[in-house]
């Protein structure tokens, strides 16, 4: 049943593994000391050399000419704009050029997807070399997905994505980063999907958010609590939701129960974990999930009896919310229950034995938490 998904999935995954893969071997050598302007001429000489290995001219060329915007650069909304008309204009002159024949709706999304991620880069780094290497990679995970989107459709996506991350900004919820990865991930989350998919993302967000402020003062006054009053960040707002993206990218494009299921249960792994953390933090009794010592609370991998129903009723509100809107039926919902609960735990996990050596941060351990409740999806779903 689930044999041409599985393929679909290798396959993806390989075509975008290669895709980011050659484009790491440039930023491993720009990671080598810190780059100027002749540096980032340099790393545009052996991006465009590396065409030859598979990567489009024009992703590249316009990767290359959007770094224009950097000179212009303002607050979050001028940046989106200045960058995003940037990347059209290449493409429509490209285009004309070079008839490509890439059609009106393709030209507008990827040059949106490659605004907002040069935005997000400005607020995180503001560096040429960065945003260099994120919009050529942008451009060409989205050139292998090769979607056409009605104007109309992004339009609504971006623009209720974007109001809703401003909201958040405006009370305290996030900053600006976490901002402009909020806006990525709803309007291509709508886009591959639909508005119910992103009423599931804003659960996670909106109950997350909230449970950061549970017993806010105790976790203060024992020195866990989360910095910036519980704000979410692009760290947090992506390990979380970039195995979600995923999986209903791919569920957009190949409708299948699996993906539909994973996207459910990254999404239950995700606020699960969250809640489990968030009201662990307040136990007395915590203990390391891996020998079950006791331990102080908010010692990575601890676990307590209040955490562990707090990440039941966390993956318990995204499952059933699901159903009520008839993303998945009942017993889909079951599964990915099952496969997000357990992935709270995996979450815990690494935590106790990657993160305590240092081999992972917080925001990898929640992504490749997130991201193996898909792969218990699919062996549940077997």
């Amino acid at each position: 049943m689930f044999i041409i998904p599985a393929i679909a999935l290798i396959a993806t995954s390989l075509s975008l593994i290669y895709a980011v893969a050659i484009l790491l071997i440039v930023a491993i050598l720009a990671h080598k000391r810190d780059y100027v302007l002749r540096d980032v001429s340099i790393l545009s000489a052996l991006l465009l050399a590396l065409t030859k290995l598979g990567l489009s001219k024009p992703i590249v060329l316009a990767s290359m000419f959007i770094l224009l915007g950097h000179k212009f650069k303002r607050n979050a909304i001028w940046n989106i704009l200045i960058y995003t008309i940037l990347g059209f204009s290449f493409f429509m002159f490209y285009d004309c050029v070079n008839s490509l024949n890439w059609n009106m709706e393709y030209i507008v999304f990827l040059s949106l997807m490659g605004g907002l991620t040069a935005s997000l880069i400005e607020s995180v780094s503001g560096k040429e070399l960065v945003i260099l290497l994120a919009v050529a990679t942008v451009y060409t995970i989205f050139h292998i997905y090769a979607i056409n989107v009605p104007l109309d459709q992004l339009a609504v996506a971006f623009a209720i994505s974007f109001f809703l991350s401003l909201l958040a900004t405006k009370s305290g919820v996030a900053d600006e980063s976490g901002l402009l990865s909020a806006t990525l991930i709803g309007t291509l989350t709508i886009v591959f999907s639909d508005i119910r998919f992103f009423v599931i993302l804003l659960l996670f967000y909106g109950i997350g958010s909230a449970v950061t402020k549970y017993k806010y003062s105790v976790k203060l006054a024992r020195g866990i609590a989360e910095q910036a009053g519980g704000a979410r960040g692009y760290a947090n707002v992506f390990s979380n939701s970039l195995p979600a993206l995923f999986f209903v990218m791919n569920y957009g494009v190949f409708k299948s129960d699996l993906f539909l299921t994973a996207f459910v249960a990254s999404i239950a792994t995700a606020l699960g974990d969250t809640m489990a953390s968030e009201v662990g933090k307040t136990a007395e009794k915590v203990y390391l999930i891996t020998n079950f010592k006791r331990v102080e609370p908010g010692v990575s991998g601890g676990v307590s009896i209040v955490g562990e129903i707090a990440a039941f009723i966390g993956c318990m509100i995204v499952c059933i919310s699901a159903v009520l809107l008839r993303i998945v039926n009942f017993k889909l919902a079951t599964i990915a229950f099952l496969a997000g609960f357990i992935g709270v735990h995996v979450d815990s996990i690494l935590g106790a034995t990657l993160e305590k050596r240092g081999y992972l941060n917080n925001a990898g351990v929640n992504f490749f938490a997130t991201l193996s409740s898909g792969l218990f999806c699919y062996l549940l779903l077997r």
